[in-house]
């Protein structure tokens, strides 16, 4: 595993940690992560109602803004409730984080 790689998901690893449960410290968990911040990212960045992941169309869970703070805050390692909402998205991809 490459260094940058493995910083990474030692980043994860102490959000998932600040997270009280709510973050699962798998590395499946962590590409699932990866993907579901991908997908906050481009909802940070859209005034769209709906987003779209591998074909299939969702109805927004989370503001524009929202996003963006969510994004923000894992940039700097920060869990707090407005964190949390990255939850909500992963819930509607039916992806475990």
């Amino acid at each position: 595993m490459e260094l940058t790689k493995s910083n990474e998901y030692a980043k994860y690893l102490v959000l998932a940690d600040d997270s009280n449960g709510v973050l699962n410290g798998t590395y499946e968990c962590y590409l699932n992560f990866k993907r579901i911040k991908e997908v906050v990212n481009n909802i940070a960045f859209t005034d769209k109602s709906t987003y779209s992941y591998e074909g299939d169309i969702y109805n927004r869970k989370i503001t524009s803004t929202e996003a963006k703070n969510v994004i923000n805050n894992l940039e700097g390692g920060v869990w707090n409730a407005t964190t949390g909402l990255i939850k909500s998205v992963a819930n509607q991809l039916k992806l475990r984080i």
